[in-house]
């Protein structure tokens, strides 16, 4: 199966979604018991720049192969 821009497109726009769902849900949640979300965005943080990582060596190992 080959993935077509439109897959990309869809993909694009499914993430924005949830992602601005998630924060309105985050958003409304933290208002209402703010004790429990208190340092939760150095979570965030860790698992943005683990993700970013493994995309850095994936594409390190892509030039690599080549």
């Amino acid at each position: 199966m080959d993935i077509t821009s439109n897959h990309w497109i869809f993909a694009g726009i499914f993430v924005l979604t949830f992602v601005v769902g998630v924060g309105f849900a985050y958003r409304d949640d933290l208002k209402k018991n703010p004790t429990i979300f208190k340092g939760s965005w150095k979570f965030l943080l860790g698992v943005v720049l683990f993700t970013m990582v493994l995309v850095v060596i994936k594409i390190l190992y892509r030039f690599s192969t080549n």
